[in-house]
């Protein structure tokens, strides 16, 4: 018999922006069953932010949450006395202090290039998401919620739409919810959401790249292994 897992996949946005997107599901054997879809309302401070999301992590008994957003920073920005990995290339993405390995790790695998964490625009995201990992108790990859322990994992739908034979996918969002049979409309951000749940299935069956020894104390963001069906 095939597992059901249950899993809540955010696409984390601004608390002002009213782009943050949830679906909660069950997976079984690849096939996602959206039990809840639903956006975030817009937010005028940081407490309301807080608030409504730690309601929906204490209403909805889970598997594994799985959002898009950092996690973490990079190490030097916390402990500049560590020495880094050294990494090949040009550009930003080899900066330590802007990006984490498992940016790197992507861009150098996959040729994506996220945000950097502590930038600007993703900034606000890694803030939100860490001070959700603050107000419970974090011990990686858990979080206690109402006496359950919860893992919690980044993800990047990007990667996930990729690896899925979905480049396109921005552009072309029907062609991807038809392969995981949803009739629903859904616009950019429930798309990221359904794509994130499918990222926790993954991670729960083990199907995706493990945190490498570069990264093991600095975060990781799960990449699917997946060949385009």
């Amino acid at each position: 018999m095939q597992k059901n897992y249950k899993i809540l996949g955010i696409d984390l946005g601004g608390c002002m922006s009213g782009n943050s997107a949830y679906i909660h599901a069950n997976v079984v054997d690849g096939k996602v069953e959206v039990l809840e879809a639903f956006k975030e309302p817009k937010h005028k401070d940081h407490i309301a932010c807080q608030e409504y999301i730690v309601d929906v992590l204490e209403r909805l008994e889970v598997d594994a949450v799985t959002v898009d957003a950092p996690l973490s920073l990079p190490l030097p920005l916390l402990h500049p006395q560590m020495p880094t990995p050294p990494r090949e290339g040009s550009g930003e993405i080899i900066n330590p202090y802007l990006y984490r390995y498992t940016d790197y790790y992507l861009y150098k695998t996959f040729g994506l290039r996220p945000m950097p964490p502590a930038g600007d625009r993703i900034g606000r995201l890694t803030a939100r998401a860490v001070a959700l990992l603050h107000h419970f108790d974090y011990r990686f990859p858990y979080l206690s919620v109402k006496n359950r322990k919860v893992p919690i994992y980044e993800v990047y739908p990007k990667q996930i739409a990729h690896a899925l034979g979905f480049a396109d996918y921005k552009k072309e969002p029907q062609r991807l919810l038809s392969h995981f049979n949803q009739k629903q409309n859904m616009d950019e951000h429930l798309v990221d959401a359904l794509l994130c749940v499918y990222g926790g299935y993954k991670i729960l069956r083990g199907e995706t790249v493990q945190i490498v020894e570069e990264a093991k104390d600095e975060g990781w963001c799960f990449p699917i292994l997946e060949t385009p069906r």
